[in-house]
């Protein structure tokens, strides 16, 4: 025991002498990769990367390899249900052998380099993800903690300004010419005559999305109209006929029956997705951290973006 306890010592020493050298095979993203990467994004959004899109793929790709590495490192792979499947699916799709056991399979495959496909690497990666998120110890959020989040955090919370209102359409196709003359004589009829909620739907174009809208939020009403209408809409006193106001549709004479102000909920209102939006930040922070250790042990070569290299930070979409 002395002398091994003299041998850790000394070995110690030793490593504390001399400075941190990379641990593990370096992580190269050539050129040709990159511009794989590039093709790829380009399939998927029918346009090329800009860079900063460009950037933001290969450093998703370092730290999904560099994941990949770790996770196999640890041997996550061996005891997954799921990869072990599907490598027993993909050695008897190779070779018909009716008499071969799982296990067998499963370490045939391996010596074959079957593990290395893109299915088991995104589970690899996934597993290393959550592995780095996890704190078996995390003490649940108090409720000082929780208030303090949720103030901090008002326009992931808070209650959305609301807006309950009657409208008549006015299509310019049908309209023409008159569309602007019909608008005026439209609003002076409905404000003269003082019209129920509902009744001015006779006085209206068809409109596929309706005439009558309950309790929506202002970007709800913006997506279906425009940001421009949802401003006018919102800032129209209540039990009144106004307009037109205009949309990619055509014209709109609104009334506005009922409309709320955006407030705070309770905590008790919204406690567990406050919980479950603090559990997950603290989660990201953790793999973040957790990445940034494990990269410590690589040599990052990135061909053409020095920016990118090992003392970088992994960049995100």
């Amino acid at each position: 025991m002395a002398i091994g306890a003299l041998l850790f010592g000394v070995r110690a020493l030793q490593a504390s002498s001399r400075p941190t050298a990379f641990e593990r095979p370096p992580i190269e993203i050539t050129a040709e990769r990159i511009r794989k990467l590039g093709e790829e994004f380009e399939r998927r959004w029918n346009a090329p990367p800009s860079p900063a899109q460009l950037t933001a793929a290969i450093g998703q790709e370092i730290e999904s390899e560099l994941l990949l590495r770790e996770a196999r490192v640890l041997g996550l792979d061996l005891d997954d249900a799921s990869i072990r499947r599907r490598l027993v699916e993909k050695m008897r799709a190779l070779a018909q052998r009716p008499g071969a056991s799982p296990s067998q399979l499963i370490r045939e495959a391996h010596e074959l380099g079957l593990d290395d496909d893109v299915v088991i690497g995104r589970l690899l990666v996934t597993k290393m993800r959550l592995l780095l998120e996890a704190d078996p110890h995390e003490a649940p959020p108090s409720d000082e903690e929780l208030e303090a989040y949720l103030a901090s955090h008002p326009a992931r919370f808070a209650q959305p300004a609301l807006v309950s209102f009657s409208q008549v359409f006015l299509n310019p196709a049908r309209r023409g010419a008159r569309l602007d003359a019909d608008a005026g004589a439209l609003l002076g009829r409905l404000r003269a005559e003082s019209l129920e909620p509902g009744a001015s739907a006779t006085l209206s174009d068809p409109f596929p999305l309706g005439l009558e809208y309950h309790a929506q939020a202002q970007r709800r009403i913006a997506a279906r109209f425009g940001a421009s209408f949802a401003e006018q809409l919102f800032a129209l006193p209540p039990g009144t006929w106004s307009g037109p106001i205009p949309s990619p549709f055509g014209l709109h004479l609104v009334v506005v029956h009922e409309n709320s102000a955006g407030r705070m909920p309770p905590l008790a209102a919204v406690r567990q997705q406050v919980t479950e939006a603090m559990r997950a930040e603290r989660a990201a922070l953790r793999r973040k951290r957790g990445i940034a250790r494990l990269r410590a042990s690589y040599e990052i070569r990135v061909a053409g973006h020095p920016d990118l290299s090992s003392s970088a930070e992994v960049p995100r979409s």
